[in-house]
């Protein structure tokens, strides 16, 4: 199967498609060293420049983050997840969204189980010639071994919000459920 890929490497991005070889990508990922990558266009992040070749051999260890595409895997696979809102950094990159684990496991303390970790709701922010470039994405996958930081934060300092702020018309005879009081 072939799928789209968006990979951040230190120096540039990686855009072009793949051969999906497992399931899902994170697991092609964890399981090969280099990988060949076709209509491979490389993004140079100081000045914006493209190079673009018909297909070009990747080593993962040149990779920071790749964005998830693809398949999700096997349903019966999944795991029930606790979500851990977190920052990260990578090389020129942060990243903001939230790892999982099972509910007994702290996230921040076993990050040496996986060579690839993914975070959910992510946003990825890097300075693309100059500019700030900010990019949403629904996951990426982290290479580990390029983890400068990796902390946890507050929902609230997670993603600042891009909506306008709503408010909400309360009856004043109505009960509150909440266990919070609005007046």
């Amino acid at each position: 199967m072939r799928i789209p890929f968006v990979a951040y490497a230190d120096d540039c991005t990686v855009t072009g498609e793949i051969g999906l070889e497992t399931d899902r990508l994170a697991d092609f990922l964890a399981s090969t060293e280099t990988f060949e990558v076709d209509g491979a266009a490389f993004q140079a992040l100081d000045d914006g420049r493209v190079v673009e070749a018909d297909s070009a051999d990747i080593l993962l260890e040149d990779l920071c983050l790749v964005a998830a595409t693809g398949p999700r895997g096997q349903l019966e696979r999944r795991l029930w997840t606790r979500q851990f809102p977190a920052r990260v950094r990578l090389g020129p990159y942060t990243v903001s969204g939230y790892l999982h684990a099972p509910p007994t496991i702290d996230p921040f303390k076993n990050m040496d189980r996986r060579s690839i970790v993914a975070l959910t709701s992510s946003v990825l922010e890097f300075d693309m010639g100059g500019a700030v470039t900010r990019v949403d994405a629904e996951a990426v996958l982290l290479n580990r071994s390029k983890i400068d930081l990796l902390e946890p934060v507050g929902d609230a300092e997670l993603r600042p919000s891009t909506r306008p702020e709503m408010t909400v018309e309360l009856d004043p005879r109505s009960k509150d459920m909440t266990g919070e009081f609005y007046g």
